[in-house]
């Protein structure tokens, strides 16, 4: 009996295409994160350099036009050489028609060319036409260098959606170019609030195993901060030596290296230790981990708590065997307590406070109160600690009407600032005043004076270089206020508000501090706003909402498609068998 396929092979065609057609769509989307100017160049040379087997390669990204390759600070020009095909050649040029021409193939080393400079390329392969663009070879400051490796060997997954991650393996080479450590990575993600949204990504690397990464304690977790926003590129590190200098437990460390993932370079990072319960990070055992945050980020996270005018709290820590309700009951009783001007000096490591005191009021923190200020809870005793810090790239004056103000955590927001209102009452205790005078004199004032009289400068200087690749590699504008100032124009920003800001609070914190000002009436606390509700949304969308059916076509695309494709050549193969199958058949019932 011959079977037949009316009409079956046009439409499997039909289904085959249509799939292929469907996968490379929903690639093209999952790809589309990334900034078109900092692409792979797409030409087939780059750069090598190393010893022995131990070789690196780089490859070029174009910008405003002109291909730029960006090596690490420990690289010698005479160490570099070319790769490219074998029926390849790059000729530069220099200064115009008159200059001295080049010709480099592959493995020619990149010896005599003037770092920085930018020279004339023709590229050529044989059977194609030449290639012209400028091009620009740059190396950056004495710094280490973080290398990474996806799994998918791009970065295009996990630049779709932050959230999204890949496993693969780091490299930490220091600043003379020795390996330090080989791991593997568990996982590459993005992170960021509204930081995501820039051209610029920071990373979070979790590692398979606990790693010391330049001279910090071991552990798996490490943030990759971009530092984007920030057009002097140093405040998160003066932040964090102003802390550490003040005395701030648990206050993070933190080293500048260059970044490259994939062989790419991704720009001049902050290797940042996580905020996270360990050993090597915040050893608090059991112990609660706090943050004041949104509330529309508070309700992704595991556990939190609200204030009485739905401020939440998150509770970060422990994972395991949380007594939300116990917290709920402490700030419960904290609060009504500040309220009524009966600070619970009992209930609070007063020291702590009075250094995170300090620490806000020279940083004049735009998200103070509001976000990304950390706490912990002793809860069987009954005791809340202030601190550590965080975030500091949008702090430090950032070309907002409120410069640098007396006593700035006192009045911020009242009415809808409960860290305000607490420090605020703090602020009416004499203790309290003699113990912040204490700590800014004694800790503060000397790493303050420090940076204003020359401190940004000499600390922006020493990773120049950097700053000048990581320019190139993004150009879009590196403040929400100040967009089109330059490097110089920020560093004298910085420089200029920690001057004013040193000056304002020798005036301030003095013997007299607490008759500085009376602060007794309150405005009444208010329900904060939250962009989502103004938005009309009932709760923010839900992270990973977009996982699922379609997020699994988008990142396996392409063995989908060979799937596809072999199943759709299985059936065809069948079809055909069945079908001479069938003419046999047929002729033999014919008597052929």
């Amino acid at each position: 009996m011959a079977i037949k396929f009316s009409g079956m092979k046009n439409g499997l065609l039909g289904i085959s295409l249509l799939a292929l057609v469907l996968l490379v769509v929903l690639g093209i989307r999952g790809a589309g994160g990334g900034d078109a100017e900092g692409k792979d160049s797409g030409l087939s040379f780059s750069l090598q350099y190393g010893q022995g087997t131990d070789k690196e390669r780089v490859k070029g990204f174009y910008s405003e036009g002109t291909l730029y390759f960006c090596l690490p600070g420990y690289v010698r020009a005479e160490d570099v050489r070319l790769q490219m095909g074998r029926q390849q050649e790059l000729l530069m040029q220099s200064d115009g028609e008159n200059g001295e021409k080049v010709t480099f193939r592959d493995g020619d080393v990149l010896g005599s060319i003037e770092l920085g400079k930018t020279y004339q390329m023709e590229f050529r392969t044989e059977g194609k036409e030449p290639e012209y663009s400028g091009v620009v070879f740059m190396r950056g400051s004495d710094l280490p260098v973080i290398r990474l490796a996806t799994a998918s060997g791009n970065m295009d997954y996990i630049l779709s959606r932050k959230g999204n991650y890949e496993s693969g393996y780091m490299q930490v080479v220091n600043a003379g170019g020795k390996t330090d450590c080989v791991a593997k990575v568990d996982s590459i993600a993005g992170r960021g609030n509204t930081s995501w949204d820039a051209e610029k990504k920071s990373f979070i690397v979790k590692l398979s195993d606990e790693e010391e990464l330049l001279g910090m304690g071991a552990a798996k977790s490490w943030v990759l901060c971009a530092n984007y926003y920030d057009g002097a590129y140093i405040r998160n590190q003066i932040g964090f030596e102003l802390a550490a200098a003040g005395g701030i437990a648990y206050a993070g460390d933190s080293r500048f290296a260059e970044l490259y993932i994939n062989d790419e370079y991704m720009g001049l990072y902050q290797v940042m230790e996580k905020i996270q319960v360990g050993k090597n990070r915040m050893d608090i055992g059991d112990n609660y981990l706090l943050e004041i945050d949104y509330r529309e980020r508070a309700a992704e996270e595991a556990a939190y708590i609200m204030l009485s005018n739905d401020q939440p709290i998150v509770i970060h820590a422990p994972e395991r065997d949380r007594d939300v309700d116990g917290v709920q009951r402490f700030f419960d009783e904290f609060s009504r307590r500040m309220e009524e001007g009966d600070v619970p000096a009992e209930k609070m490591d007063l020291v702590s406070f009075a250094k995170m005191f300090v620490m806000e009021d020279i940083l004049q923190d735009m998200d103070f109160g509001y976000t990304s200020h950390y706490m912990y809870l002793d809860l069987e005793k009954e005791m809340l600690y202030d601190g550590p810090v965080w975030d500091m790239d949008n702090t430090m004056g950032r070309g907002i009407v409120k410069e640098a103000e007396s006593l700035f955590v006192i009045d911020y927001d009242l009415n809808y600032n409960n860290l305000s209102r607490w420090y605020a009452r703090l602020y009416e205790q004499e203790e309290f005043c003699r113990m912040a005078e204490e700590e800014y004199r004694e800790c503060f004032r000397p790493v303050l004076a420090e940076l204003a009289e020359g401190g940004v400068r000499e600390r922006v200087q020493a990773i120049r270089a950097s700053i000048d690749m990581d320019a190139k590699r993004f150009t879009g504008a590196r403040s929400v206020f100040m967009e089109s100032a330059s490097l110089e124009e920020h560093v004298e920003y910085l420089e200029n508000y920690l001057t004013e800001k040193l000056a304002v609070m020798d005036s301030c914190y003095t013997e007299d501090l607490a008759g500085k000002r009376e602060v007794s009436e309150f405005p009444a606390l208010e329900r904060q706003e939250s962009d989502w509700e103004e938005e009309g949304q009932t709760e923010p969308e839900a992270a990973g909402e977009e996982t699922g059916a379609v997020e699994f076509v988008i990142r396996y695309r392409f063995p989908l498609i060979l799937l596809v494709m072999c199943i759709s050549g299985v059936i065809l193969w069948y079809r055909q068998k069945w079908q001479t199958a069938g003419r046999k058949a047929e002729w033999r019932g014919n008597g052929r």
